[in-house]
């Protein structure tokens, strides 16, 4: 059924062990008429302030208005948490910084070897943030949950739609 010498000269490290190099080989007249297609989805390094790394969805040729709903939602959601997130870690540097300047004004800062404030210090001032953040976060969360389960729920439909021989 599979030629060993197939399998073994393989570029795969786990040559005889993985399912592609397991999996019957096509026909080079078969594949040589298909186009290469691009990637379906490219993502670049993290954004330095909010670490969400940005996302581009190539669509697939034959894209469905489901599955055009799904990639749409998928980049606005990634969109949402980057700006999102460059809010809150903007606002984060900046109160830490005048927290610190505050701090080492004063003649009861806790100091490291480095002159800097000590872990206790800064986490009296985290706790401080996130009780301060506390609605713009639980806010967050509650658009996020959203966001999440309608994405599931479109990933469902559209892996579904892709299974029924009848669709559109």
């Amino acid at each position: 059924m599979f030629s060993l010498s197939k399998i073994e000269g393989s570029s795969c490290k786990w040559a005889g062990k993985c399912l592609r190099c397991l999996s019957p080989k096509k026909s080079s007249s078969s594949t040589a008429s298909k186009k290469p297609t691009a990637h379906k989805a490219m993502i670049g390094p993290p954004h330095p302030v909010s670490n969400i790394s940005p996302i581009v969805l190539v669509p697939p040729e034959n894209e469905t208005e489901l599955g055009k709903r799904l990639r749409l939602h998928h980049l606005a959601m990634n969109e949402r948490n980057h700006v999102f997130w460059l809010a809150h870690n903007l606002q984060f540097e900046k109160d830490k910084e005048e927290f610190k300047g505050r701090r080492l004004k004063t003649d009861d800062a806790v100091l490291t070897e480095g002159g800097g404030l000590s872990p206790d210090e800064f986490a009296t001032f985290y706790k401080d943030f996130l009780v301060s953040k506390k609605t713009s976060l639980r806010e967050y969360n509650r658009v996020w949950l959203n966001d999440i389960t309608l994405y599931i729920w479109l990933s469902l439909r559209v892996h579904v739609q892709k299974l029924n021989p009848w669709r559109r």
